[in-house]
This record gives structure tokens, C-alpha cells and sequence, in this order.
């Protein structure tokens, strides 16, 4: 790294050095970045980079003046602040598509469409109720799979967690098990016994 004198006026902390790393770092000749792919110390070595990007850049590049080198880092922040953003978006689409799967799958209408008919559920959940996945896994190919659910439970009488699993052969699934937990007592009610 060069000797070069770092204008105080640049230092201090740079976003688009943390935020784009590795990207930022090939971009500006800081190789250095590249420890932020060593498994756990690379997390805390990404407040270096973004603590010393400034520095690193001014040093290992030429530039025009302090007002270039502060423009070409504002482009490199507003850069991380759209990947951040469809980051957060592309999130936020695939958790609701996944979602919308668990809801809709045939296992799960077939779970709660037995639990609607248990008395139990009906004394201590109630009818209407609403419901949202806390885990899930629906596997196997098209012709054979599984899915293992877990659901939060809410009617006007209580709560619980719903748990399931189920298989399928072809188009036709089958519940392996079903319990339901309510809150309020902590008993576990046994629709159907896990094998």
C-alpha cells in the first residue's frame, strides 16, 4: 500500500466499502476486503473495511481531487443502497410466495380441514380462527413427497400450535400426524398419533 497522505477530509466511515466489500474492493484495488470471506472473522472484519475504505482508496488509487474522489464513493454508497433495497424486496416476494405455498399446499388444507371437525379444537380455539406458519418443509418429487408444518393458531376462544405431517402418492395425501397444543391449559391434543 502506497504512503500517500489520506486528506483529512475523507476520512471517516464509507457504506459502499461495507456494504459491496468485495465488489468495492476489486473496483479500488483494496484486495484486502477479500478476508471478509473467511468464515466468522469476516464478519468482524467488515467494520474494517468499512472503517478504513476511505483510506484504503485514496492510497491505492490516482486521483483528480478530494471532491472526485468524495463523488465516486457517493456513486459506490448510492450503488449499495439499491442492492440493499432489491435485497429487502426479493426477501420480502420469495417469504410471501413461500408462504402462500405452505398456506395453499394440499397437506395443509387437509390438516385443518381434520382439525375443523375436532371438538377439542372447536372448545378451545373456536371457529373462525386464524393461522400463520412458524415452520415448514414440503419435500420428495411431484409423484412422492412429504410436508412437516407448524402453525400458530388463533380464534376467538384461544391459541395453540398446530404441528402435522404428511405424505403424498401421486395426487393423494395422507396426514402421518396431527397434534395441536393449546396455550392457555398446555395440553397437547393427539388428533393424530406421530408413528
Amino acid at each position: 500500500m502506497s504512503d500517500k497522505q489520506v486528506p483529512d477530509e475523507i476520512r471517516g466511515w464509507n457504506w459502499g466499502a461495507l456494504l459491496l466489500n468485495i465488489i468495492w474492493g476489486i473496483r479500488f484495488r483494496c484486495y484486502r476486503t477479500l478476508w471478509v470471506l473467511f468464515p466468522f472473522f469476516g464478519v468482524f472484519y467488515l467494520f474494517a473495511v468499512g472503517a478504513k475504505g476511505n483510506e484504503w482508496a485514496w492510497k491505492n488509487n490516482e486521483w483528480e481531487s478530494v471532491a472526485a474522489f468524495k463523488a465516486s464513493q457517493k456513486r459506490w454508497l448510492r450503488a449499495a443502497l439499491a442492492y440493499i433495497g432489491v435485497l429487502v424486496l426479493f426477501s420480502i416476494v420469495f417469504t410471501n410466495f413461500l408462504t402462500h405455498e405452505f398456506d395453499n399446499s394440499p397437506s395443509t388444507e387437509l390438516a385443518l380441514a381434520t382439525l375443523e371437525k375436532n371438538e377439542s379444537f372447536k372448545a378451545n380455539i373456536g371457529l373462525p380462527y386464524d393461522y400463520s406458519l412458524k415452520h415448514g418443509k414440503l419435500g420428495g418429487p411431484e409423484s412422492e413427497g412429504f410436508a412437516e408444518m407448524e402453525y400458530a393458531i388463533e380464534g376467538f376462544k384461544g391459541e395453540g400450535i398446530l404441528f402435522f405431517k404428511a405424505s403424498h402418492i401421486g395426487q393423494n395425501w395422507t396426514l402421518d400426524c396431527l397434534t395441536i397444543q393449546y396455550t392457555d391449559t398446555q395440553e397437547t391434543d393427539v388428533v393424530i398419533p406421530c408413528g
